[in-house]
């Protein structure tokens, strides 16, 4: 009957989106009156003054998420979705990133990197040794077209890792140092009641030794592709993109990879994506951090690549070369222009109204 939207602030100590649901066991009416408050002060609201002022009616719910708009932005709602296909559907799959179960001990700094291939015993196991320590993002790292790497590095010690842990003693040595913390993440093979690792049962588990990371090793192949990275809480959208895959991210980040990726770059950091995904789709953490979850950014839909849309395609990609190549040489380097021009060919994509657009620029 009612679905008051009460959004972030509601408590003081909890960061946390509120609302009021007011049921009624009897046949849908397809009338459900929904208002959102935007009020900082939530102290003293007349909500029946509210749901009659700025209430609007909800007819056609679903099983998927609610969302509370006018007609306008319920129309344009259902032809973005008519027309563009989700990105579960596209040629590309998304990972979360690296879980180390320790940062502590995995993820390293330059100092500590460079005493680790010090006290390797010869060449040959330094460059065993170098090979299985990557360059890592954090999240925080990850921003709108460009990532600043903080020089720090993670130990890809993969499932199995155990097994073959004689021909890297440096990395043993220094994982031993934090061996009891390691024993005690609760995913290795180790029995904490009688202290005793049990590394001859070793049958799926991760040994101590080893990341507490998914056992895939196709997985971790994704990490050096060319991929999408973001940062899985963030303000507005901020995809990055690492050419070269040279990096690893970390579990507060996401990557992605396949094909059109520079296209669908460019899609993801659009205006009409950030309308989209903060409105329809994503989980929000208090009043402007978004989570761009694995399970809401596979949802976004993006318009298919036509013989009548290729030529729109083309410009977005080659806005996005543009972009990447003016952040590479200079982080701050403005480039506000070219990320509009970005916007207007998304929305010709669509074929949006100057009123659909409006809604947009101004939601």
């Amino acid at each position: 009957k009612i679905l008051i939207d009460l959004g972030p602030g509601v408590f003081e100590n909890a960061t946390v989106d509120t609302n009021i649901l007011i049921i009624q066991k009897t046949k849908n009416q397809h009338r459900l009156h929904a208002v959102t408050i935007n009020e900082k002060k939530k102290d003293n609201i007349d909500f029946s003054t509210m749901l009659e002022k700025n209430s609007v009616i909800l007819q056609n719910l679903s099983g998927d998420a609610w969302f509370i708009g006018s007609d306008a932005e319920q129309k344009l709602k259902e032809k973005i979705e008519h027309l563009g296909k989700p990105l579960k559907d596209w040629d590309v799959k998304i990972y979360r990133g690296i879980t180390t179960g320790l940062n502590e001990a995995f993820i390293i700094d330059d100092i500590k990197r460079q005493e680790i291939l010090d006290n390797c015993k010869d060449e040959d196991e330094r460059r065993r040794t170098e090979n299985i320590i990557k360059p890592i993002l954090r999240g925080r790292d990850i921003k709108r077209y460009y990532y600043e790497w903080a020089g720090l590095w993670v130990i890809i010690a993969k499932f199995g890792f155990y097994k073959e842990s004689h021909l890297y003693p440096s990395i043993v040595q220094h994982l031993t140092k934090y061996e009891e913390q390691l024993k005690n993440r609760g995913q290795c093979k180790y029995n904490r009641q009688n202290k005793v690792n049990i590394n001859k049962d070793y049958t799926g588990q991760h040994h101590w030794l080893e990341l507490d990371n998914n056992p895939n090793e196709n997985y971790l192949k994704e990490f050096e592709k060319e991929k999408v990275v973001w940062q899985e809480l963030a303000q507005g959208a901020q995809f990055a993109f690492d050419s070269k895959g040279e990096f690893f991210v970390s579990n507060t980040a996401y990557i992605l990879t396949g094909k059109k990726l520079k296209y669908i770059l460019g899609y993801l950091n659009s205006r009409l994506n950030e309308f989209t995904f903060e409105k329809w789709y994503c989980t929000k953490l208090g009043g402007k951090g978004i989570r761009w979850l694995n399970q809401h950014v596979t949802e976004i839909p993006i318009p298919p690549i036509t013989s009548s849309n290729q030529h729109i395609v083309s410009q977005i990609e080659s806005l996005v070369d543009n972009i990447l190549d003016a952040k590479k040489t200079n982080h701050a380097a403005d480039t506000t222009t070219w990320e509009k021009e970005i916007d207007q060919l998304v929305y010709k994509l669509y074929e949006l109204t100057d009123e659909e657009i409006r809604i947009i620029e101004n939601g």
